[in-house]
C-alpha cells in the first residue's frame, strides 16, 4: 500500500522552464514501476523522497534524489529511471547514458580540428536526426556514421577522414573464425591468430587513414605499390640481426628492463646459453614485424662448448632447435621466424676479437674453430633426423656462409647436402664473388646487410637489420607506358619517388616509437652505454615483382628467351640501383634493393592488374585466367618458374641481378627430388660458387602421411605405404617451408607450375 504521510503539503517542483507545479506521488509511483522497481520496494523509496523534499525542489534534484535512492536498492533499475523518457546511447565503454550534442561538438573540435562553429551546425543537424529515430537507443558508431554522413553532405571530407571509426564488419570476423586467412603461410588458424588478424584489419585501416598520405595511400590500394606489414606500419621495424655476445657478458632482460620479468645473469652453462640464444628472438619478435636471426650463432657458442663431448653438443643443438619449434609465443600464435647464420671457418674479421662466455672473455675466437664446426656437424646431424615424427624441423633457417675454405672438411659438406637432398631447409651465402666483403649475412626470406656500409663489419651486419621495405608493381609500369622506353623509366621513377617518400615517413614514425614513446624497450636497452639496436644503420629498401612480365609485355621477350630482354631488365633493376645510391649520398641513410618476397604481393598485383589493366594482363600474367586468385607474377627478377631452361641458362640469368640488388636477393632450385643426391648437389653448389649468384636453396617437395606418418620425397596424393590420401605437402613458400595448404592460391598454383630445371646441358 503506497503512503504519503510523509508528504509535506503544498510541496511545489519548480520545472525546466520554471512553472511550478504540484508535487504528484501518483506520477513518481508510475516511473518507478516502469523503471523495473519490485511493488513491494516502491513504498520503501517513496519514504525515502517524501522525508527529503521540499518546496520550490527542481525537477532536477528531484530526479537526482529519487536515482539515489533506487542506487542503493538495484543499480539496473536506478539506471533504467535515470535513461527514461531520454535518447539512450550505449557508449563504447559499454554503458548507457543520455544523448548528448555536446559530446559531438567536442570530438570534432578534438579529433579534426573544427573550428566551434562547424561542429556546432553539425551537432545541431545531427540531433534532429537522431530524434526522429525510432529506436530504442543508439550506438556510438552510429552516431559517428550520421556525423560522418553530414561532414561529407557538408564537403568537408578531410574532417570526415579524421573523423572516421577504424574497424572490421561482423560478417568479416566471423569469416576469420571459421575460416582464417591465408595471407601468411607461417600463422596456423587458432585462437590467436583470429585475434591477430582483427586486430592487423584495424591497424592496416589506421596506416593507410593517418599514417600516409592519401596519394601514397591510394598508389598501394590501386596496386602501383605496395606497402608491406601495413598492420605494424605505425609500430615495429621488420628484420634483425642479432649478436649473442652483449647477453652473454652483461645477461639478460627480455624486456628490456628487468622491470617486468626476471633478469638473468650471464649464461655459465651452456644450457643456459642455449636457451638465451632462442630467447633473445622470441624477445625480439615482440618489437619486431619480421624475421629474427642470428648471425654467427656456432662462433658465438663455441666456447661454451669447450671440452664437451659430440654427444653433448648435439644434444645442446636438439633443444635449440626444439626451442624454436615448440615455442608457439610468436605474433598471432605461430612459432618464431628465426634464421642462423653458420661459418665453416671463422671468419677473417672476427679471428682476434674476444670471446665472450659466463660475463667475461677467454682468449680469441680464432681459438674455437673446432669448436664452431662442432655445433655444425651436430646442427645438421639433429636437422637430418627431423622431429619425433619424421617431418623436417622448418625453423630455423640453416643459412652457411661458404668461405675460401668451406670444401676443405668434405665431411661437413657431404652432410649439409644430406640435408639438402633429404629435406631441402638450407640456405647457402656465396662469400666468393669480388662483389661480396668481409661479412654478409641473411634474415628471414632473403632480406640481407653486408659490411660495405661503413667498411666496419659488425657495425654493419650485427645488431640492426631492414627497416622496411616496400614493392615496385613492374607489370604495370610496362601496361602505362605502352612500349615508350623513355616513358617506362619516368613512370619508375614516379613509383620509386612514392616508395621513397612512404620509407621516410615509416623511418620518422618509427624513430618516434623507439626515442620518444619508447615501446620498444628491448631494442632500445644499453650495453656499455650503447643501445643494443643499430637504428641508424638499418635499411631502407625499394623492392619490385614480375620483371619477367614487365619485359614480355614490354619487348615480347621473356628473361630465359632474349639477350636484349636479359639486358633491358638488368638497365631497369641497376636504375633502381642507381636511384638508392644517390639517396644514401643526399639523405646520409641506407637505402638498398630488394627481391621482393612476395607471399602475398605477386598474386595480389597480378589480381589488381586484370582489373584495372586486363587487356594488358591476361596477355602476361601466370596462372589460370578462369580464376583469379590463381594469378601471379614471377617474383622479383626471377625467370619463370616454368622456363624450359637448363641449370646453367638459370644461373647465367639470375646471377646478373644478384649484385644489384644489395638489399636481399636469392636464386631457387625448385623440385630437386629428381636429382636429390648429395653428390650430384654438392657439385653444383661448387659451380655455383664461381658465379655472381648470391644466396641460394635447394627446395625438396615432401609428403607426410598423417595416418603412418611416412614421409615422401615429393608432392603426393596418396602415402606409397599404407594408401591414405590425407597428406601433408610442405615446399618452400618463398623463403621458408612450410604446409601447402596454408599457402594463398596463387602460391597454390606457382607451386603446380615449377619445374625442375636440367642438371646439366643437352
Amino acid at each position: 500500500m503506497i503512503s504519503a504521510k510523509s508528504v509535506k503539503p503544498e510541496v511545489m517542483v519548480v520545472k525546466r522552464n520554471g512553472i511550478e507545479e504540484r508535487f504528484n506521488i501518483n506520477k513518481l509511483v508510475k516511473s518507478l514501476m516502469n523503471a523495473g522497481l519490485d511493488y513491494d520496494k516502491v513504498n520503501l523509496v517513496i519514504e525515502k523522497i517524501c522525508n527529503n523534499i521540499y518546496n520550490g525542489i527542481s525537477t532536477k534534484e528531484l530526479k537526482n534524489l529519487v536515482y539515489k535512492a533506487l542506487k542503493e536498492i538495484d543499480k539496473d533499475v536506478a539506471d533504467n529511471y535515470k535513461y527514461e523518457n531520454c535518447l539512450k546511447v550505449r557508449t563504447s565503454e559499454k554503458q548507457f547514458e543520455p544523448f548528448n550534442k555536446q559530446k559531438i561538438v567536442d570530438a570534432l573540435i578534438k579529433e579534426t580540428g573544427a573550428d566551434v562553429e562547424i561542429a556546432k551546425k553539425i551537432a545541431d543537424e545531427v540531433e534532429k536526426i537522431v530524434k526522429k529515430l525510432e529506436i530504442k537507443y543508439l550506438t556510438a558508431p552510429m552516431i559517428r556514421e550520421i556525423v560522418n554522413a553530414k561532414l561529407i553532405e557538408h564537403g568537408l571530407e578531410e574532417l570526415r577522414h579524421k573523423h572516421t571509426r577504424l574497424g572490421i564488419p561482423i560478417y568479416d570476423i566471423t569469416k576469420l573464425i571459421k575460416s582464417g586467412s591465408r595471407e601468411n603461410a607461417n600463422l596456423m588458424h587458432n585462437p590467436e591468430s583470429i585475434h591477430k588478424w582483427v586486430a592487423d584489419e584495424t591497424m592496416k585501416q589506421y596506416a593507410l587513414m593517418k599514417i600516409f598520405p592519401r596519394y601514397i595511400a591510394d598508389a598501394h590500394m590501386r596496386g602501383d605499390i605496395h606497402l608491406h606489414d601495413l598492420e605494424y606500419a605505425a609500430v615495429r621495424p621488420v628484420c634483425l640481426q642479432h649478436d649473442l655476445r652483449p647477453f652473454f657478458k652483461y645477461g639478460l632482460r627480455v624486456d628490456g628492463t628487468g622491470l617486468h620479468t626476471s633478469v638473468s645473469k650471464p649464461a655459465k652453462h651452456p644450457e643456459v646459453a642455449i636457451q638465451h640464444a632462442a630467447k633473445v628472438m622470441m624477445a625480439a619478435q615482440t618489437n619486431m614485424s619480421g624475421g629474427q636471426s642470428i648471425d654467427e650463432f656456432n662462433i658465438w657458442l663455441a666456447p661454451y662448448v669447450r671440452g664437451l663431448s659430440y654427444e653433448k653438443i648435439k644434444q645442446l643443438m636438439q633443444m635449440f632447435v626444439y626451442e624454436l619449434n615448440q615455442m608457439y609465443v610468436a605474433r598471432g600464435g605461430q612459432v618464431i621466424f628465426s634464421s642462423i647464420n653458420l661459418e665453416l671457418e671463422v671468419p677473417e674479421f672476427l679471428k682476434d676479437k674476444e670471446a665472450v662466455v659466463a660475463g667475461t672473455t677467454r682468449g680469441t675466437y680464432e681459438e674455437y674453430e673446432e669448436e664452431a664446426k662442432m655445433i655444425v656437424h651436430a646442427l645438421v646431424d639433429v636437422m637430418l633426423e627431423g622431429d619425433a615424427t619424421g617431418k623436417p624441423f622448418l625453423f630455423p633457417n640453416t643459412i652457411f656462409k661458404l668461405r675460401e675454405n668451406a670444401f676443405e672438411d668434405e665431411e661437413l659438406m657431404i652432410k649439409i647436402h644430406q640435408l639438402c637432398a633429404k629435406f631441402g631447409t638450407p640456405y647457402f651465402i656465396n662469400m666468393l664473388p669480388d662483389w661480396q666483403v668481409n661479412n654478409t649475412n641473411a634474415m628471414g626470406c632473403r632480406t640481407r646487410l653486408s659490411g660495405d656500409w661503413t667498411g666496419d663489419a659488425e657495425v654493419d651486419t650485427l645488431r640492426t637489420g631492414n627497416m622496411q621495405w616496400y614493392t615496385i608493381n613492374l607489370p604495370r609500369i610496362a601496361y602505362e607506358a605502352k612500349g615508350d622506353d623513355d616513358r617506362l623509366f619516368e613512370i619508375l621513377r614516379e613509383r620509386l619517388e612514392l616508395v621513397k617518400e612512404a620509407l621516410l615517413i615509416k623511418h620518422k614514425v618509427t624513430m618516434e616509437r623507439l626515442y620518444e614513446d619508447g615501446v620498444m624497450p628491448f631494442l632500445t636497452q644499453k650495453f656499455d652505454g650503447e643501445e643494443y639496436y643499430r637504428y641508424d644503420h638499418t635499411t631502407k629498401t625499394f623492392g619490385f615483382v614480375g620483371l619477367n612480365e614487365m619485359l614480355k609485355y614490354h619487348l615480347g621477350e621473356e628473361l630465359h628467351t632474349s639477350k636484349d630482354a636479359l639486358k633491358f631488365g638488368e638497365r631497369v633493376i641497376r636504375y633502381m640501383r642507381e636511384y638508392a645510391d644517390d639517396l644514401k649520398e643526399k639523405t646520409g641513410l641506407r637505402w638498398s634493393v630488394t627481391q621482393t618476397p612476395a607471399e602475398s604481393t605477386a598474386g595480389r598485383f597480378a589480381r589488381l592488374d586484370m582489373k584495372y589493366y586486363r587487356e594488358e594482363a591476361k596477355t602476361v600474367v601466370n596462372g589460370d585466367l578462369s580464376d583469379i586468385d590463381s594469378l601471379y607474377y614471377s617474383n622479383s627478377s626471377h625467370v619463370r618458374v616454368d622456363a624450359p631452361i637448363t641449370l646453367g641458362e638459370k644461373l647465367r640469368i639470375e646471377e646478373r641481378f644478384h649484385p644489384i640488388c644489395n638489399g636481399g636477393h636469392i636464386m631457387h632450385l625448385w623440385n630437386i627430388e629428381s636429382a636429390a643426391d648429395p653428390e650430384v648437389l654438392m657439385s653444383i653448389t661448387k659451380k655455383i660458387t664461381k658465379t655472381n649468384i648470391g644466396f641460394w636453396a635447394y627446395t625438396k617437395n615432401l609428403s607426410v602421411c598423417e595416418k603412418c606418418r611416412m614421409a615422401m620425397g615429393g608432392l603426393r596424393d596418396k602415402c606409397i605405404n599404407c594408401g591414405n590420401e590425407n597428406i601433408a605437402k610442405f615446399s618452400r613458400i618463398t623463403g621458408y617451408l612450410q604446409n601447402v595448404s596454408n599457402f594463398n592460391k596463387a602460391k597454390q598454383q606457382e607451386v603446380k607450375d615449377r619445374r625442375i630445371v636440367k642438371i646439366f646441358e643437352d
